[in-house]
C-alpha cells in the first residue's frame, strides 16, 4: 500500500512539472578553498618551501625569535609596537631576513575579492609604522581621494532609500534594475581590483621576475638603492622593496598577493619566493599571524623560575590542607573492642537516625527496673513518678524534686545538649537507687 501511494505521488508530481512552463538558470559560483587552505593563505607557500628543503611552518604568535639565518614573514596590517619593531630589526641586523607585508596576510576568499577586506583600508587614515620609519620608507596612497570615494561608493554602506523607492524596488517590474545595480557593484569591485593590481618586471641577482603586485599604497624610499637591493617600480612609487639591513635584509611588500594560495602558482611568484628565501641550505621560515606573544608564553619565557616556585608552593599547600595528611594508617582488624565501645557506637547510630526517643525510653525503663528490684514499697505499678518516690530520689541523688520529675515527664529532646543533660540525670538516678 505504501509503495502504491509513493508511485501515485511521483506520477502526480511528474505530470505537474510537465504541465508547468517553468525555466531555470545555470550559473557557477566559486566558493574558494576548503580545509587548511581556507584559514591559512600561505599554505601553498609553506609546502613549496618544504619541498625545496626548508622548514616552513605557520605560527600564531612570535613569542621567541628563531636563529639569525631564518626568514620571517610578518604582517603589518594591525601595526607593530615600537618595542617589537626594534626587536625584529635588531634580529634582522644580525643576519635574519624579514619579509614585511603591509596587507594581504589575513584569511579571506581570494575568489570573491582579490584584495578582500584590504579594500576597506582605502578609507582609513594612515598611521605611522615604526618598521618603515626605521628603514627610511614612506608611504603614499596610490589613488586620489576623489577616485577612491567614487570607486568605493556603494561597496561598504547600503544606499539610503525612501519608502516609495523601497516599494518600487520590491515591484516585479524592477527586477532588471536590481540586476543592473548588482552588476554595477561587481563592476566597481573589478575596476578597483584592476586599478590596484600591477604587473611589474623585477631584476635581482641577474634574474628577471614577472610579478603581479597590489596594494593601495606606494612605498617611497628616501635614499638610493645599494648593491643587492631592488625596487618593484620606481623607488618613489614602489610596490616591493628589498633592502640590506646590517648583515641581514628586509623585503617590504605593499600586499602579500604574490605569496597567497591562489596566485603563488602564477607568473614567477614561486620562483621569486624561493630566491628570497635562498635555494642553498636549509632555513627555518616562519609565517607569523601575530607579532606579539601570548601573556602565558611571555610569562613562561621571562619568569619561568618564579612560576615553578609558585607551583611547588601551591602543591605543598594543597597537600597540607588535605583531610588525610600523611600516609594511610593500617587498619587493625584483629584488635578486640570493649563492650562499651559497641554500646556507644549503637547509641550514636540511633541518634544519627533521629531515634533519640528510643534511647530515652530505654534509660527510663532501666530506672523503673531498679525501683522494682530494690524499692518495691515505693512502686505503685503505674510507672509514674509520685511525690514520695520523687522526694526519696531527690534525697538520694541531691537533685531538685522538679528536676527528678522532669526526667520522667518531659518529651525526648531534639537538641544534643538537652539530650545529654537528660541522660545524665537518668543515669545519676539509677546509680543512686
Amino acid at each position: 500500500m505504501k509503495l502504491f501511494f509513493r508511485g501515485l505521488n511521483t506520477l502526480a508530481a511528474t505530470m505537474l512539472l510537465c504541465g508547468c512552463s517553468g525555466h531555470w538558470e545555470d550559473y557557477e559560483k566559486i566558493l574558494g578553498y576548503r580545509g587548511k587552505a581556507r584559514v591559512n593563505p600561505f599554505l601553498a607557500a609553506e609546502r613549496l618551501l618544504d619541498e625545496l628543503g626548508h622548514d616552513a611552518h605557520g605560527t600564531k604568535t612570535l613569542a621567541k625569535l628563531p636563529a639569525n639565518d631564518a626568514v620571517i614573514l610578518v604582517s603589518g596590517e594591525s601595526g607593530l609596537p615600537e618595542g617589537r619593531a626594534k626587536q625584529l630589526l635588531n634580529w634582522t641586523f644580525n643576519g635574519g631576513h624579514l619579509i614585511y607585508c603591509l596587507g594581504g596576510t589575513r584569511p579571506y576568499n581570494d575568489f570573491e575579492s582579490q584584495f578582500g577586506s584590504f579594500i576597506a583600508s582605502l578609507l582609513l587614515e594612515e598611521e605611522k609604522d615604526p618598521v618603515l620609519e626605521r628603514l627610511g620608507i614612506g608611504v603614499q596612497r596610490r589613488l586620489p581621494e576623489d577616485e577612491i570615494s567614487a570607486l568605493t561608493s556603494g561597496l561598504f554602506a547600503p544606499e539610503k532609500t525612501s519608502k516609495k523607492d523601497e516599494k518600487k524596488d520590491s515591484a516585479p517590474a524592477n527586477k532588471d534594475d536590481a540586476k543592473k545595480k548588482k552588476q554595477s557593484k561587481e563592476e566597481k569591485e573589478e575596476e578597483l581590483a584592476k586599478r590596484l593590481e600591477s604587473v611589474l618586471e623585477v631584476e635581482w641577482n641577474g634574474q628577471k621576475y614577472s610579478l603581479s603586485l597590489g596594494g593601495h599604497q606606494h612605498l617611497i624610499l628616501k635614499r638610493k638603492l645599494r648593491t643587492g637591493e631592488f625596487s618593484a617600480g620606481s623607488k618613489n612609487e614602489s610596490l616591493a622593496l628589498h633592502l640590506k639591513h646590517g648583515m641581514g635584509s628586509v623585503t617590504v611588500l605593499a600586499h602579500a598577493r604574490p605569496f597567497r594560495n591562489r596566485w603563488i602558482g602564477e607568473r614567477d611568484h614561486a620562483r621569486w619566493l624561493a630566491a628570497l628565501v635562498g635555494e642553498g641550505g636549509t632555513k627555518e621560515v616562519l609565517f607569523v599571524a601575530a607579532t606579539s606573544g601570548s601573556f602565558l608564553g611571555l610569562l613562561w619565557q621571562h619568569g619561568w623560575m618564579a612560576v615553578i616556585a609558585l607551583a611547588l608552593c601551591l602543591v605543598f599547600w594543597l597537600w597540607q590542607q588535605m583531610p588525610r595528611f600523611g600516609p594511610l594508617a593500617e587498619a587493625e582488624l584483629d584488635s578486640t573492642r570493649h563492650f562499651a565501645s559497641h554500646i556507644g557506637a549503637l547509641g550514636e547510630f540511633f541518634w544519627r537516625m533521629r531515634r533519640g526517643a528510643l534511647l530515652v525510653n530505654a534509660a527510663r525503663d532501666a530506672v523503673w527496673e531498679r525501683v522494682r528490684e530494690r524499692h518495691r514499697s515505693l512502686d505503685d505499678g503505674s510507672r509514674q513518678m509520685n511525690d514520695v518516690l520523687a522526694e526519696e530520689i531527690a534525697r538520694r541523688t541531691g537533685l531538685p524534686v522538679k528536676r527528678v520529675t522532669a526526667a520522667f515527664d518531659v518529651p525526648p529532646p531534639d537538641t544534643g545538649h538537652n539530650f545529654v543533660a537528660l541522660m545524665r540525670d537518668l543515669q545519676a538516678i539509677r546509680r543512686a537507687l
